[in-house]
């Protein structure tokens, strides 16, 4: 009878130690830093856009002011 209430003991203590792993839990934070990571490259591509239309929209004002003697 000892022996079967070690036996189930041990059973549970392993079941909890399996059911609290930190395999789940640490694939978590990667995907968010992926997540993070990505979406910060895409406000940096983003910007490179709106500023590459800067520097074209100042370029054709330059040359409309030195078409017209200025």
């Amino acid at each position: 009878m000892n022996r079967k209430w070690l036996m189930i003991l041990l059973l549970s203590f392993s079941a909890t130690l399996v059911a609290c792993s930190d395999k789940a839990t640490s694939e978590k934070p990667s995907a968010e830093k992926e997540h993070f990571l990505t979406e910060k490259m895409d406000a940096i591509k983003k910007a490179e856009k709106i500023e590459k239309t800067l520097q074209d929209a100042a370029a054709l004002q330059r040359r409309k002011i030195e078409e017209q003697g200025g």
